[in-house]
């Protein structure tokens, strides 16, 4: 884990192999001619690829001695982890439970690891035999089994060396997309970002934040309404404030802790919400309908990505004949607006 590629040591003494090097997916897509690309794609058997290109990256694999359980045998019992990232948000909680309990279902058992740990409970799984990661974390992980996971919309346009299955997208900028539409609908022009200090995700939403934001082209210094904070609640507490001295009247907000953080710090200065500051959050759970008031929020459908997780899980073990989809299913938040957000004031 931590490395940029997925490798494995060698040990042949093929003089055509590279003995005592680290076989990367660049040294695999040069031996066959092919981009590194389509060697990922070889790897997570998603996309169209000719067989005969599939037959020279296989074949490439093997005289360098490339070997991933992403090639796996029919085996009884086979251990899976799913895992949730480090300080995960509710959905990601619950995507988890429904998708061990699904895969326990077809005979599989089931350790559930974090991801970001100083222990490195992962690694310990993978050495006890996990014959492949399940996880809605959106960034890759860069395991040396297969790594079955979501990742955000727009990464697609992005190149992905790291050979992992996606099993579904998750359109958070579309999500963004609709927080910016229903605060505009009701009058909010000067609409703030909080979000994480580090992440794939805070980078996806700031970009799409900058790129689709209403005052965009009225020559306003967008970079002021982007506060980057910790994922905490004293995070979220400090940093609605900051937006509201910078004269915001509404905030979206990626974390949950951060939103429980930003409507206790408005409280704290006796601001109302909404009155003085309308707040969307990013993912709903039974907490957000009792927030005071209840938080307007982007709802993640947990059962769809769940069940196109376990679904390509279950296809990259043989489990079912089901092919994986060549294009993922994807999966925009739906606004549920409820308390939290109201009208401008003028």
């Amino acid at each position: 884990m931590g490395q940029s590629q997925c490798f494995c040591l060698l040990t042949s003494t093929d003089p055509d192999r590279l003995p005592t090097m680290k076989v990367k997916l660049e040294d695999v897509a040069a031996r066959a001619g092919v981009s590194l690309a389509t060697v990922s794609r070889v790897l997570g058997r998603r996309g169209s690829v000719a067989e005969d290109t599939r037959t020279a990256v296989l074949s490439a694999m093997d005289a360098l001695g490339y070997s991933r359980s992403t090639l796996l045998h029919e085996a009884p019992r086979r251990l899976v982890a799913v895992s949730a990232p480090g300080n995960p948000e509710y959905w990601q909680v619950q995507v988890c439970t429904r998708v061990a309990g699904a895969l326990q279902d077809h005979g599989l058992l089931i350790t559930r690891p974090p991801v970001e740990t100083e222990t490195k409970p992962l690694e310990v799984a993978i050495g006890a035999g996990a014959v492949a990661l399940v996880t809605p974390t959106l960034t890759s992980l860069h395991t040396d089994i297969p790594c079955i996971r979501v990742d955000e919309q727009s990464a697609m346009d992005s190149p992905d060396a790291s050979g992992d299955i996606i099993a579904a997208r998750l359109d958070l900028g579309g999500g963004m997309t609709t927080a910016f539409e229903h605060l505009q609908a009701i009058g909010h022009r000067r609409i703030g970002l909080i979000c994480n200090d580090s992440g794939e995700l805070a980078v996806q939403l700031i970009k799409r934040f900058r790129a689709e934001h209403p005052a965009r082209n009225f020559g306003v210094r967008l970079d002021d309404w982007i506060a980057q904070v910790p994922k905490s609640f004293s995070g979220g507490s400090r940093a609605v404030l900051d937006l509201k001295d910078a004269t915001c009247t509404a905030v979206i907000v990626q974390s949950a802790l951060q939103l429980h953080g930003a409507l206790h710090g408005l409280r704290n200065r006796h601001l109302q919400v909404p009155r003085d500051m309308s707040v969307v959050g990013f993912g709903d759970s039974p907490t957000m309908k009792f927030t005071g008031p209840p938080a307007t929020v982007l709802g993640i459908d947990v059962e769809g990505l769940s069940r196109a997780l376990v679904a390509a899980t279950l296809s990259t073990l043989k489990i079912s004949d089901d092919e994986l989809q060549s294009v993922p299913p994807v999966f925009r938040p739906r606004l549920l607006a409820r308390a939290s957000t109201t009208a401008a004031r003028q």
